[in-house]
């Protein structure tokens, strides 16, 4: 009995010392396992489901531990100073593309790695460099070696040692992101996790705090004096804070016409649901629904946004024009930032550019219009527009240092 009491004590001290998760979303999502409905008939879905929250349980204490060592032995992580900049937009609109190309000048750029997000420890990833595992984790997949979740990693290539967005950090560490969606499918929780409102204000802080430090934890463990280049497509509803948070980030805006961007993230969505859940989304009710409503919400979202961090905080991109031109775009923003692309970086864009136009998506789709995007397909027109002029006017890579898609 003593023991048991030692036990408790020891695993509360945990609880309260640990920066994360968040702990009303991880019983919320225990109610839902439970008693929820929207995984429909698929008890082996519930028994994953519950599995991982048992285990989020159970390792709780060693996470809690290593952060901790993190700040007794590194603490000098905490003064890295950060020069952030956001990729933002709908998803499916060459957020990854444009991330890692980017992300591979590591001359200019800091991004987070997979592993990083997942295992946000210095200590942790001191010993993943000094025994070489990053080699390994290059070849180990994220997704599941099943038929649809080799069609996912077609859709979106992700290894463990991969750029990746920010989006794992708030999925794996904090449970509470429009991405665990995708292990819980249950349609009552997705406006929960896909809000930052919803969350108490000193939770927000925390969380985000949080974010930051592992921020400059990775800092901390490469190169002070890069810019760290964040993708976050799906967290709409965290820019105005994050924004407040950081005064002189800058914002990349990816812009892709709904009819193209849609298709292509209904059909992630499905594919990404059952290689972790084995649930078929299309045989849920109100699931494409609220799907389709969620992304005609963020659209607006998205240029309210816009307004609001004003022109000089930003950089509009068109998808097309990307896919098309993708060393001239990189120029126009290499431009903006104040940069200078190198005879190898030119190299190796073009090398990228020829390689997009022959890769396999993994999926095949018609392009019907949805109706609600009126507004934001009429902004991605105008991007468009501004964006092939801007291109018109460079000769070769050369970039104005005017911004690209600024309204006159």
């Amino acid at each position: 009995m003593k023991s048991l009491m030692v036990l408790l004590v020891a695993y509360g001290c945990c609880v309260w010392l640990a920066p994360f998760p968040y702990w009303p979303t991880y019983f919320k999502l225990w109610q839902a396992v439970l008693l929820g409905r929207g995984s429909g008939n698929h008890p082996r879905a519930r028994v994953k489901q519950a599995g991982l929250l048992l285990r989020y349980a159970l390792l709780h204490p060693l996470w809690t531990l290593l952060w901790c060592l993190d700040e007794l032995m590194f603490p000098a992580y905490r003064s890295q100073v950060i020069k952030p900049i956001f990729i933002i937009g709908q998803p499916r609109s060459g957020s990854t593309l444009l991330h890692r190309m980017l992300a591979a000048d590591e001359k200019h750029f800091l991004a987070v790695r997979h592993i990083e997000w997942r295992l946000p420890f210095i200590s942790i990833q001191k010993l993943i460099r000094l025994f070489g595992i990053a080699d390994w984790l290059r070849k180990a997949s994220y997704w599941p070696n099943t038929d649809e979740g080799r069609s996912a990693a077609r859709m979106h290539p992700n290894n463990l040692y991969d750029w990746e967005e920010d989006a794992i950090f708030f999925e794996e560490r904090f449970l509470h992101h429009y991405f665990v969606l995708f292990r819980f499918p249950y349609l009552d929780l997705l406006s929960y996790l896909d809000e930052f409102d919803v969350i108490s204000p000193q939770a927000r802080q925390n969380i985000l705090e949080t974010h930051r430090r592992v921020i400059q934890k990775m800092m901390y463990l490469g190169s002070a004096h890069r810019l760290y280049l964040s993708k976050e497509v799906e967290s709409v509803t965290k820019m105005r804070q994050i924004a407040e948070m950081y005064p002189d980030a800058t914002f990349i805006m990816l812009a892709r016409r709904s009819s193209s961007f849609m298709n292509s993230l209904l059909a992630l969505i499905a594919s990404s649901t059952f290689s972790k859940t084995g649930v078929n989304t299309s045989q849920l009710p109100g699931w494409k629904e609220r799907a389709i409503a969620k992304k005609q919400q963020d659209g607006l979202r998205l240029l309210d946004f816009l307004e609001h961090v004003g022109e000089d905080s930003q950089i509009r991109i068109s998808f097309e024009e990307l896919v098309r031109n993708i060393t001239q775009t990189a120029s126009l923003i290499y431009d903006r930032l104040g940069l200078t692309l190198s005879l190898d970086d030119l190299q190796r864009l073009d090398h990228l550019g020829r390689e997009q136009m022959t890769r396999d998506r993994g999926y095949e789709y018609h392009k019907p219009r949805f109706e609600g995007f009126e507004s934001y397909d009429a902004f991605v027109a105008e991007v468009d527009k501004d964006h092939r002029l801007l291109l018109s006017r460079t000769s070769g890579t050369a970039a104005t240092a005017s911004s690209p898609h600024r309204s006159p």
